[in-house]
């Protein structure tokens, strides 16, 4: 397996945190392989270089085959990937509110369904740059040419305003900051900033903060499968341990035991760099 984070272009970083790059060749697997995605707050563009992979929402048991590329706004519900036998795939990872300035339309409007097509949000151009990172001969000139896709759309972004440099301090300090708090720092008032904040993120406020904080509780499982979970609510903040499995029944759907038997038995370490 082959998992590495690049930081994006100078340029980019006021909308783009990172760039990964994840490979995994499973053709001498005998069963198809899968890997658990939680809810996460990151808002990301990902191209899929070789095989598609399979998805299913477990909120719902829908399942599908994914693009060759694809938008995901909020993500709010539990995911099964299936990778390809063939699996190549590259994320941008962007900034809170990042794709909001990218494409220029409420995030609101992405909840809809879990993720749609690049094709139809940005045009013929999500194709071209797939067939670019096919011909591509090295992981390095594949971000390259990530790069310069972005960098290409730079001057169509939406203009940045103050809350654009306050929402990456809600992943910065593990949703813990008070919205007055944000809401000051944004030059808003409290009602402007939830009205802005939902128009960039998708979700209200406390619920996003409340997203990250889980977030951080199921990747830091992931990451220390040794760890208890009384150790992680302690770590994440919560109140006491029945907090953190209340937010688990919210957004994963079951308590914290059968995450960790899901992350124990997943053949598939898909790590994330959300709260580096």
């Amino acid at each position: 397996m082959f998992q590495q984070f690049y930081e994006p272009h100078p340029a980019l970083k006021g909308f783009v945190n990172n760039i990964m790059i994840h490979q995994v060749n499973f053709y001498g697997s005998a069963i198809q392989v899968e890997f658990p995605i939680p809810p996460l707050p990151e808002h990301c563009l990902f191209f899929y270089v070789r095989d598609r992979s399979d998805v299913e929402d477990i909120s719902t048991n829908k399942k599908q085959t994914q693009s060759l590329s694809l938008i995901v706004g909020p993500n709010v519900n539990r995911h099964i990937i299936r990778p390809g036998r063939n699996h190549l795939m590259i994320k941008v990872g962007f900034q809170p509110g990042g794709l909001y300035r990218f494409l220029g339309i409420p995030m609101a409007e992405l909840l809809c369904q879990d993720a749609f097509d690049g094709v139809d949000l940005l045009g013929r151009e999500m194709d071209e740059v797939t067939d670019q990172l096919r011909e591509a001969n090295s992981f390095f000139n594949m971000k390259l040419i990530v790069d310069r896709f972005l960098l290409n759309r730079v001057g169509r972004l939406t203009p940045t305003l103050p809350i654009d440099r306050v929402l990456p301090l809600l992943i910065k300090e593990r949703g813990l900051l008070k919205i007055d708090q944000l809401a000051s720092h944004a030059c808003l008032s409290i009602r402007q900033f939830e009205r802005v904040f939902q128009q960039r993120i998708g979700l209200p406020p406390k619920h996003y903060s409340r997203l990250v904080r889980f977030a951080q509780a199921w990747i830091m499982k992931e990451q220390q499968p040794e760890i208890s979970w009384f150790k992680i609510a302690l770590e994440c903040r919560y109140f006491d341990q029945m907090h953190l499995i209340r937010d688990f029944q919210e957004f994963a759907g079951v308590n914290p035991s059968v995450i960790e038997a899901v992350l124990l038995t997943s053949k598939v370490k898909f790590f994330n760099r959300l709260f580096d």
